[in-house]
């Protein structure tokens, strides 16, 4: 299954100052304006650099659409928009009067404020943290005695079952060498950094590592390109 949110709808009084706001205050990408009736349109725009989502501008067409208006979410943040430089999408907000409504400040996943568009919907402006990057680890591990390596293997797959448990766990991948059975690579991801150093506090690692099983070839962390 391969599925995307790939539009969602915000409701506008006007398509033209909404377009204004967005593309002139927030720097927004003018995807399509497309009239589809005399009064109806097909107005999207999204963040530059989005890949996926974008925002459809639906203007009101009767008194029950208008009071959604501005309060899509009765009062709570609707959108969250991530930026790789949060002081300069900051002070475009200041430069632009848009009104902050709470921030900055730093939070555990990130630096946030909050800001309202034109009709007074709340979004949270966020560069996200780096603890809030997946952190993998890869270790290759040799298994220490010969005619053990049944019990050595079933133990390292109770160790897998135990971490895959974690609430920071992501995944936890065992594979063998052919030319060298002896030889177990282990490739694991957790949510963020924080989760990796509790799990190397476990009880059931430390359980694990007491039984001395395996030598530690060589250990190393890993990113994505």
């Amino acid at each position: 299954m391969n599925q995307k949110i790939a539009q969602m709808a915000l409701v506008v009084a006007d398509y033209d100052e909404a377009i204004d706001f967005y593309t002139k205050k927030l720097h927004f990408e003018l995807v399509e304006d497309t009239p589809l009736t005399a009064s109806k349109r097909w107005v999207v725009v999204k963040p530059k650099g989005a890949k996926e989502c974008a925002i459809l501008l639906a203007k009101a067409a009767n008194e029950e659409q208008k009071k959604s208006i501005g309060n899509q979410t009765g009062g709570r943040v609707f959108l969250f928009l991530h930026t790789d430089h949060f002081d300069r999408d900051f002070n475009n907000l200041i430069e632009n009067n848009i009104k902050i409504v709470n921030g900055p400040r730093e939070e555990e996943y990130g630096k946030v404020v909050v800001f309202e568009d034109l009709y007074g919907n709340l979004w949270d402006l966020i560069a996200p943290s780096k603890q809030n990057e997946y952190c993998y680890s890869t270790a290759i591990l040799k298994i220490k005695n010969v005619g053990y390596e049944a019990f050595a293997i079933s133990e390292l797959k109770n160790l897998r079952q135990e971490t895959l448990q974690e609430f920071g766990n992501i995944s936890f991948d065992l594979k063998q060498s052919i030319e060298d059975p002896s030889l177990i690579i282990i490739w694991e991801c957790f949510k963020n950094e924080r989760y990796f150093q509790e799990h190397l506090q476990s009880d059931h690692l430390k359980l694990f590592l007491e039984k001395d099983l395996f030598i530690l070839e060589k250990a190393f962390q890993t990113k994505e390109l």
